[in-house]
């Protein structure tokens, strides 16, 4: 099928753009509007999920103040012209000689996408940074099913805690270690402390305050090393008032199924491990045939065009010049990745116009960043100026809240806000896939295959 919506020539210039997060979606929004009206242009865009995971909020995910569907947006809600098309479905391969993205659907079949200009907007996935037994042994925090599955495990903890007698089984079953101390570490670590201790004390008074502890581990010699060394030092002295176990300038060695190997040789017991320490680019960007860099990158010019006609690179699968700054390089920022998609759509119509005069690199002077570091208290620097405490709290706060796509959303957002401030979290535990009756469909609706019977004696 060549266009959804015109069934013979002339066919309208495809554009097809992999990935559903910020870069892929706000590019495919930005298309829109500068496409109103025209009928020889159509978008499609290409997705793992058939939402986009509004990445900050996840970790309020995780501690129950927000419901998870509320950080989660349809794609189809997003795109409004009858020509523009959402696919659900997994990026096998690229050929860019054929012109051609192979895409495996919900169906188990491959869907070969023909296109006139690709988009690259795969993001990132976790690296692990060939650390034993990081794959195996912990959470991230980059997607939905990650913070239902911290938010699940961290009940758990505290549901077997309140039954076990053995003191040093008790402290590992309440010790939780955070790798990685940049913005999604932090973060997600100030959730986890503020949700442990609030439930402990309504929920569960059998476990004693002391009895609860939470690790932060960091390479780098700094809290926030994306942040100015004030900022750092402002978040570090505040995560230590509340009791955090900072572990600075140290490297983590190892996970095990009990416990966590750091710096020297030394072991924290803990079952419960999140890794936040590091961002790849998807393989499929390397093994697409553009340039990309050691890290895998897609090397682009300043106008985010790949090494490859016809194909533009955007967000944290590509390494975007900074055009004021010679040598430097735009960060893999949700911020950023907002700003270059507007540029990018610029540029790409400007290329499907042949107004190659009109391709212009991308230009953007960061206005600033902030972090939450829980219990009502953020950290940060907005035009030039640091903030600290509850007031950077309510910026972060304020800003993400405003990047919520729709009415509808914002006010879902504000609303679960409102609540939790009221009346709290409670300990529910989710257990969607119930082995015990597993039924036709898995958790995520897709059918169980047949279930196999196997005679052991041939």
């Amino acid at each position: 099928m060549r266009t959804i919506y015109r069934s013979e020539p002339p066919w309208p210039h495809r554009v097809l753009i992999v990935g559903g997060g910020f870069a892929g979606v706000e590019t495919a929004r930005h298309l829109e509007r500068l496409t109103r009206g025209r009928s020889d242009v159509e978008v499609w865009i290409v997705s793992r999920e058939n939402f986009t995971v509004f990445t900050p909020l996840l970790p309020e995910v995780c501690s129950g103040g927000l419901e998870a569907r509320h950080c989660v947006t349809a794609l189809r809600a997003q795109l409004h012209r009858p020509s523009s098309w959402a696919v659900t479905g997994e990026v096998t391969a690229i050929d860019l000689d054929a012109r051609q993205v192979a895409v495996i659907g919900g169906d188990g079949e491959v869907h070969r996408l023909n296109y006139d200009t690709l988009v690259l907007a795969l993001g990132g996935e976790t690296a692990t940074f060939g650390i034993k037994g990081i794959a195996e042994y912990t959470v991230g925090m980059k997607t939905l099913a990650d913070a239902f599955a911290l938010r699940n495990r961290i009940i758990e903890m505290l549901e077997r805690a309140d039954l076990e007698t053995d003191p040093d089984e008790r402290r590992a079953l309440l010790t939780f270690v955070i790798g990685g101390a940049g913005f999604s570490g932090v973060e997600t670590a100030g959730e986890i402390e503020a949700f442990v201790r609030r439930t402990r004390r309504r929920f569960y008074p059998k476990i004693a305050t002391d009895e609860i502890a939470v690790h932060l581990v960091e390479l780098k010699p700094t809290v926030l090393p994306e942040q100015e060394a004030a900022m750092g030092e402002y978040a570090e002295r505040r995560l230590r008032q509340r009791g955090f176990h900072l572990h600075l300038g140290t490297p983590i060695r190892e996970v095990r199924e009990v416990g966590v190997v750091i710096g020297e040789d030394t072991f924290i017991p803990s079952r419960t491990v999140v890794w936040t320490g590091g961002v790849q680019p998807s393989p499929i960007v390397r093994d697409s045939g553009v340039e990309v860099d050691r890290a895998g990158r897609a090397v682009v010019t300043a106008t985010m065009a790949t090494s490859r006609a016809g194909v533009w690179a955007i967000g944290d699968c590509a390494r975007i010049p900074n055009a004021e700054r010679p040598g430097e390089f735009h960060g893999p920022t949700a911020q950023n990745a907002v700003r270059e998609a507007k540029q990018l759509a610029r540029n790409m119509v400007a290329s499907i116009d042949g107004r190659p005069h009109d391709v212009r690199p991308f230009r953007y002077t960061t206005i600033g960043t902030l972090a939450s570091i829980g219990n009502h208290t953020g950290v940060g620097k907005v035009f030039g100026i640091g903030v600290r405490g509850a007031i950077a709290w309510f910026m972060w706060r304020g800003y993400y809240w405003s990047r919520v796509p729709g009415i509808g959303g914002k006010m879902r957002v504000a609303l679960d806000w409102l609540l939790n401030s009221i009346f709290g979290s409670d300990p529910v535990q989710l257990k969607v896939d119930d082995p015990r009756h597993p039924g036709a469909m898995g958790p995520s609706g897709t059918r169980r295959g047949p279930v196999r019977h196997v005679d052991p004696r041939g």
